[in-house]
């Protein structure tokens, strides 16, 4: 895996070899990236980080600065390495915890986001739905920010009161959430 574009296009990243974590495949995340277009001076928040995949890729397109929430402690550690071999350092906050709790501690720090990735193993959906996860993450998401969402493509969304586009890539679907207050 390797990051796509941007400041450090080319950059190797590693994976972590735990079944738990799946990353976003790089025609996945070239797609995504080219829909969410320029980033510069965004606010980024990757939730259920995996290797630091997407988040770091929105610090390639000029993100100002993103927050990690990794719950693996393996993989904790190795966004952490991806992190300091692209040089984002200075530019990155890396919280190990489960991704409620993350959300909870923003929100009462008033941390506020552009863009919020939220790409996780596809069992959680079994025990939080998609609709009370992406209601999770809006409560630290700024006026007209964005959400994006990756799940399988057996996730009925329909009917939602959510203004809400969803892409098809094979068996994975990306839902794209756009605040409009």
């Amino acid at each position: 895996m390797q990051v796509l574009t941007g400041k450090v296009k080319g950059r190797k990243l590693k994976v972590p070899s735990s079944k738990k974590v799946r990353p976003t495949t790089s025609r996945v995340k070239k797609s995504i990236f080219d829909i969410l277009g320029d980033l510069e001076g965004l606010n980024v928040l990757d939730l259920f980080a995996g290797s630091g995949n997407l988040g770091i890729e929105a610090l390639s397109k000029n993100a100002s600065n993103v927050t990690f929430v990794e719950k693996d402690r393996a993989a904790f550690r190795l966004i952490n390495e991806n992190i300091d071999n692209c040089g984002f350092g200075d530019l990155t906050k890396v919280i190990n915890s489960d991704f409620e709790k993350a959300l909870k501690h923003l929100e009462r720090k008033e941390e506020k986001f552009d863009l919020i990735f939220i790409d996780p193993p596809y069992e959680i959906y079994d025990k939080v739905s998609f609709i009370d996860m992406l209601q999770l993450s809006v409560t630290v998401l700024n006026s007209f920010g964005t959400v994006v969402m990756e799940h399988n493509k057996e996730l009925f969304l329909e009917n939602l009161d959510f203004d809400l586009e969803t892409r098809k890539y094979g068996s994975t679907n990306i839902t794209f959430f756009w605040s409009k207050n």
